[in-house]
């Protein structure tokens, strides 16, 4: 720093940009050094240390030494870097329990979708032949026209059965309706 103590700070506390270039190219190496001992990652190190230059340019008019401004900036960077780590942790230890949850919901979910499974596939064991066989190919996707084709009958016998077919379906599943509507949405 070229010139003196005393005149240095008035023109830093007054806003000279020279001689806050001077702070930063003094203090930014060692304060990436400082930081990145704490934290590993080159990014997040750099993040911290240039915010804080921003901040002690926002205060500098209540610094009157250069160790106040040098104690100020490695204090900033510390606490950065401490509650980075911090907030890691707490993530860390948010997300195993947030997976935990994933999984247990989706267990549920599977044993739901499974007891409806047999209910409904019980339900339909109980059709005719021909009902139980148009209802099956319609749950695994196929189209009217490729059921009336595979079982050479014309489409309006597949959709005339099939009515019939979800006519005794929906009697029969009446108190599961409800699931079976929830499990569709998820």
């Amino acid at each position: 720093m070229s010139v003196s103590g005393d005149v240095f700070i008035k023109k830093f506390r007054s806003g000279n940009e020279i001689v806050f270039r001077e702070v930063f190219n003094r203090f930014y190496l060692p304060l990436k050094a400082y930081a990145f001992r704490i934290i590993d990652d080159e990014t997040i190190v750099e993040d911290f240390v240039q915010d804080s230059f921003l901040h002690i340019w926002e205060a500098r008019e209540r610094f009157y030494s250069i160790p106040a401004i040098k104690s100020f900036l490695y204090t900033t960077v510390r606490n950065s870097c401490l509650i980075y780590l911090r907030h890691q942790k707490v993530k860390e230890r948010n997300e195993s329990e947030i997976a935990r949850w994933i999984l247990l919901e989706d267990e549920e979910k599977n044993i739901l979708e499974d007891e409806v499974n047999t209910m409904l596939y019980e339900a339909i064991k109980d059709l005719s032949e021909k009902s139980r066989d148009i209802v099956i190919m319609t749950l695994n996707g196929s189209s009217n026209i490729d059921i009336a084709k595979e079982l050479n009958i014309s489409v309006n016998t597949v959709k005339t059965v099939k009515l019939r077919a979800y006519r005794v379906l929906r009697k029969r599943l009446k108190g599961i309706q409800w699931l079976l509507l929830f499990l569709l949405e998820l």
